[in-house]
This record gives structure tokens, sequence and C-alpha cells, in this order.
């Protein structure tokens, strides 16, 4: 039996699944990546009073935040920018990575948030429950890589509460 997109689909008694090629990404995200993200998830669990876990790699959102009981307080999507704050009207993201982390927020009960970093030092964030102000086709366009291209939602950088606005010394830009 086909799928509406001709896939194969194959039943069982249990469940419905699509049997679909598998297809190999190239994963972009450096070493030196993850440590700026490690390093601004610190600052604002310190800035919190909570501690930062990093989720394993395939998690719908980088790390979530504990008490010092391990009771789960919140989730973060963290970013670092290689431009300034203010830079851009609007900050865009992923639909899909919005979707996830709704779904982990519907899941939990919890708040997710986007973390973000720009090279000025300043830390804001916005929880994926702000309505965007817009959707469009867009993406990274510097890689010749069709797959960065999808759905993206535009925030109002206004949006953003400030965390901080302090630079460290592990904050220079890449």
């Amino acid at each position: 039996m086909r799928g509406v997109w001709g896939e194969r689909l194959t039943f069982t008694t249990s469940s419905i699944s699509y049997a679909t090629k598998e297809y190999m990404r190239i994963k972009y995200e450096t070493k030196r990546d993850k440590q700026k993200e490690r390093n601004v998830a610190k600052r604002v669990a310190d800035l919190w009073d909570v501690v930062a876990r990093e989720n394993p790699e395939f998690y719908p959102v980088d790390f979530c935040f504990t008490d010092n009981k391990n009771e789960v307080s919140g989730f973060g999507e963290i970013k670092v920018r290689t431009h300034e704050y203010g830079r851009y009207p609007t900050y865009i993201v992923s639909a899909h990575k919005v979707a996830d982390a709704k779904s982990l927020a519907n899941a939990t009960g919890l708040d997710v948030i986007l973390i973000v970093q720009w090279t000025c030092g300043t830390i804001a964030f916005l929880n994926f429950d702000h309505p965007p102000v817009r959707t469009t086709w867009g993406g990274r366009q510097d890689r010749s890589d069709g797959q960065d291209m999808e759905p993206v939602n535009h925030y109002d950088i206004e949006q953003f509460t400030i965390a901080t606005k302090e630079p460290q010394e592990n904050d220079a830009p890449i």
C-alpha cells in the first residue's frame, strides 16, 4: 500500500510505520560552538540560581535547568550569534524547532525558552510561547545546503527580555 506521497506503508497490529530512506546530514556544529553554548547556559543558570544540564545530542532543545534537587524547572535552546544585539529587527528560528519546543512544553507543562548571546555580550531570552510576527521561507544561505532552507519564524527583537549585557572574556566572536 502507498501513502499520500508515494511512500510504502507498513502496518502492524499496534502501530503504523513508514518505510523511508535514511538521509545523512553534515553536522555543522563544532566542539567550539558547543562550548560557547555551555558557557551561555552556565551564565544564565548562575543568574537564575539553577543548574544547567546539557540534554542528549538529538534532544529537541540544548539544555534543561534544574534546582539543587534535580527537579526540572524549564528548558532552553541556546544560540550564540556572530553580530551585535539589535543589528536586525527580528530574530529568526526554524518553525520546526519552535514546534518541537512547544511540544516539549506541552508534554512537561514547563517553559521552553530561546536564549541568545550576541557578540556585544548581551544575553536575552524569549519564551517559545510568544507568537512570531511572521513566518517566511528562509534560513542559512552561506553553506550551499538546501536542507538549511525551511519555514522560519520571525520574533521581534524587542520581545526578548535582557538577562545581561556584561561581556565575558570567553565571549569573543568566532
